[in-house]
């Protein structure tokens, strides 16, 4: 008899839990266009907890019910961000999320004189042995690294970005670079507000994405940020970025966490210039 009120008792807690849940799914769209927008960044702030659309602009997300009073901010580059209280998107169904367009100012682009030279600026170095995988394996989100880059000839025409794939097993797989601005050492807003998306074909060794048709002009240090966009989920945990001792690299968890520094190593990353 205990037995069986034990396993009824047990059947009911879990029935209860999986009710708590706040199952969110979803499409991200240009509020001009009706495009679908794809990875946009999904979650709330400090919490470590989001997810990204896929390259459809869909999107699904549990909440445990304790996060029914937070709001979900909905980030896409070349958008305003928009944030929406998690008991309003309940609420609707279908649920369609709109982002408007930022209003983009010229970048105003500065001539030198002097002969340019083509210039590596990032860490070039790599160590065998030192690696991480850019993704968590119980999670949608998105797991960014970002290295820190100093500028000392200004400005610099940033032509191609380079990192190293320590290990794969993907003929091809799509990557973000992101650039921020240094905020007292640590990654801040976003520098370039272009989405750099590229699908390349991979294997072990440097890999390089081509960013000549981006006209980036940066006349300040930065921070060069590199995420990896899974197009499977048996694909999330199938590449290792490589990397050195000596130096640090920040992390960031989820779309919207907080950046961690970890000491000691840095990625191997680094962009061409023409300063």
């Amino acid at each position: 008899m205990k037995a069986i009120l034990f396993a009824l008792l047990s059947v009911f807690t879990l029935t209860l839990a999986q009710a708590q849940d706040i199952n969110l799914s979803g499409t991200v769209k240009a509020e001009a266009s009706g495009q679908n927008l794809s990875y946009v960044n999904i979650g709330i702030r400090k919490k470590n907890i989001g997810t990204a659309s896929d390259e459809q602009g869909r999107f699904i997300l549990k909440l445990p019910q304790q996060h029914l009073q937070d709001t979900l901010t909905f980030s896409a580059i070349g958008y305003q961000q928009l944030s929406v209280p998690v008991r309003e998107l309940v609420k609707k169904k279908p649920l369609q999320i709109k982002l408007s367009e930022k209003t983009m100012a010229l970048q105003e682009v500065v001539v030198k004189s002097h002969k340019m030279k083509i210039r590596k600026l990032g860490v070039t170095g790599r160590l065998p042995g030192v690696w991480g995988v850019p993704d968590k394996k119980e999670s949608k989100d998105v797991f960014e690294f970002a290295n820190f880059i100093e500028v000392k000839n200004k400005p610099a025409e940033v032509l191609s970005a380079h990192f190293y794939l320590a290990s794969t097993v993907l003929d091809s797989a799509i990557f973000r670079i992101n650039f921020y601005k240094n905020n007292s050492g640590s990654p801040g807003e976003r520098l370039v507000e272009k989405n750099i998306i590229q699908k390349v074909s991979t294997k072990d060794g440097w890999l390089t994405l081509d960013l000549t048709k981006y006209d980036l002009y940066l006349t300040e240090d930065f921070f060069i940020g590199v995420e990896y966009l899974p197009e499977q989920d048996e694909h999330r945990q199938a590449i290792a970025l490589g990397g050195k001792i000596g130096g640090s690299v920040f992390s960031k968890q989820s779309s919207f966490g907080e950046w961690k520094k970890i000491s000691g190593v840095s990625l191997s990353s680094y962009v061409t210039a023409r300063q």
